[in-house]
């Protein structure tokens, strides 16, 4: 049985954050000494005081949990079958057969996800009768899940027939089960497409491409691996020759045959895929660190059905949570408590208030709405914590830990609003904040060919609401914070609120201090520097 220390690193970076936020003011300040006044220049002497204290007490409360941690019996695969009759929140019984996966606990040993070695469902959704469906799984940390998403698409007669899946998630049985029941009734599973680099999405590429051997594998230009490059191989790829190939930038045929090296033989032999018959697609990137690593993706463009596949680069949100969060509600009831104080019972309401806090977590990482609980009295709450309420917290919260609480009257109900907007697409704040703001004019000009070529009507991203509605102009709107350029005045609103903002912020300017990645080109100087608890004073 394995323990879950990364649940306490989580929490000990939101108690902590707010001292390593003292440490690097000063390279902040002199980063937008342009536009403060002169006095925010001017370092309190207690500065170095408050660091040493800092440094005490994150010692301090590491010792006194890792003594907590010594004493823990709770595994990281404990997931409870039952409760007591008393429970408001019932465990929900799972057929562990048909929906665990034992390589998760390889494949994300890195990674503390939720939905890995333990159980990890699958909720099939027909988008297009015949023609489109989608298998949504769950991932997360410490109760805050969010789907992952794979979609399959029946290829037209032209396109050789049989199915192409874009982005597979973990191949578990109850997957497996439906996949082969969709190739009873639409030909085999022929082509794999994995169109991003991303970690979470290429962790269960390899898994899932073993079982389809026959399959032709499709990878995203700019894979890599830290700390030593790996092959495709080594991820459990188990395709080879004509069938391991690259996916070309894009399918106009002066690109056809861009491909790194090692897949230029079948690519000069073989240049255009064949579902080209049916999808087009443009790629962005590879976008490279200054360091180590890339960003990079594929939107495709399913043709007949007017549909665009995409990775992580525009999601949407509104309030009602996805099936497969709905699935198992203990997360979302876990995270409807304004303190761990509270008892709360499963209805819809709670379900919502749950879920909008879980999209805040996941997008923003610390909310600008909660107040961070000091280790020893969090430690001290959850011995204390009401039985009934024990049930939402097992398996992904050991001692049923909740180390923080949420301002009172509903009041995130106003950042949540500024994140969805109705549901209206936009680019996720960890891509505008760390990664595309530093290739602002490369992922403006994919956004604008993506928009101009493709008419699309629908879009199907990996992750939060499913079957989009949307439109060019939308995808083209999504990106148009990275056009912001404050010293101008041009200054785009971004999503979510400034003060959410505030930690992403502090961790892009870290990330450049330490030489991670290049300095931003257009989130400098806007309000969340200057607004929050991370604020430069």
């Amino acid at each position: 049985m394995r323990l879950i220390p990364s649940t306490f690193l989580v929490y000990l970076c939101l108690q902590k954050c707010e001292a390593f936020s003292s440490i690097s003011n000063k390279a902040n300040k002199a980063r937008v000494s342009s536009s403060l006044d002169m006095k925010q220049h001017q370092e309190d002497n207690s500065n170095s005081n408050n660091s040493k204290d800092s440094r005490r007490s994150f010692l301090s409360d590491m010792a006194a949990i890792t003594t907590a941690l010594a004493s823990s019996t709770i595994p990281s695969s404990a997931m409870a079958e039952s409760t007591t009759a008393s429970s408001i929140i019932a465990s929900p019984a799972f057929d562990k057969a048909s929906t665990t996966w034992p390589l998760g606990t390889i494949a994300f040993s890195l990674l503390p996800l939720a939905g890995t070695s333990t159980r990890r469902a699958t909720v099939e959704q027909t988008i297009l009768k015949d023609q489109i469906w989608t298998h949504d799984q769950i991932q997360g940390v410490v109760n805050v899940n969010v789907p992952v998403r794979q979609t399959v698409v029946k290829l037209s007669p032209e396109a050789g027939g049989g199915l192409l899946i874009y982005n597979p998630v973990a191949p578990t049985p109850q997957l497996l089960s439906m996949i082969h029941n969709l190739e009873k009734d639409h030909g085999p599973v022929r082509h794999l497409v994995l169109g991003t680099v991303a970690l979470e999405h290429k962790a269960t590429f390899g898994a899932f491409a073993s079982m389809f051997p026959k399959a032709t594998v499709w990878l995203q230009p700019g894979q890599w691996s830290f700390p030593l490059p790996v092959a495709p191989e080594w991820l459990g790829v188990v395709q080879r020759g004509p069938r391991l190939r690259e996916i070309p930038s894009s399918d106009r045929e002066q690109d056809l045959v861009k491909v790194n090296r090692q897949y230029k033989y079948y690519a000069n032999k073989d240049p255009k895929p064949e579902f080209a018959a049916d999808f087009e697609w443009e790629s962005l990137g590879p976008l490279s660190f200054k360091s180590v690593g890339a960003f990079s993706e594929t939107a495709m463009f399913h043709k007949s059905s007017k549909t665009l596949l995409i990775t992580d680069t525009v999601v949407s949100v509104t309030k009602d949570p996805p099936k497969i969060i709905q699935e198992d509600p203990r997360a979302m009831l876990f995270h409807a408590r304004d303190s761990i104080e509270d008892v709360v019972e499963d209805t819809p309401e709670n379900r919502q208030k749950g879920w909008r806090r879980m999209v805040q977590f996941g997008l923003v990482f610390f909310p600008s709405q909660i107040e961070v609980v000091g280790a020893g009295k969090a430690i001290s709450q959850a011995s204390k914590i009401d039985k009934r309420m024990k049930p939402l917290g097992q398996g992904a919260v050991p001692f049923s830990l909740y180390p923080w609480t949420w301002h009172e009257n509903d009041a995130d109900e106003k950042n949540f609003e500024a994140i969805s907007q109705n549901g209206k697409i936009f680019c996720p704040p960890i891509l505008t904040k760390l990664i595309l703001d530093r290739e602002p004019v490369k992922t403006l000009e994919w956004a604008n060919k993506v928009a101009d070529r493709f008419p699309f009507e629908r879009l199907i991203t990996c992750h939060l609401n499913n079957d989009v509605k949307a439109t060019p102009d939308d995808f083209r709107e999504a990106f148009a914070v990275l056009a912001s350029d404050p010293q101008t005045g041009n200054a785009k609103d971004q999503r979510p609120l400034a003060e959410d903002l505030a930690l992403l912020q502090k961790a892009s300017d870290l990330l450049t201090d330490f030489g991670v990645v290049e300095a931003s080109q257009v989130c400098d100087l806007e309000p969340a520097r200057t607004v929050g608890r991370f604020a430069s004073k």
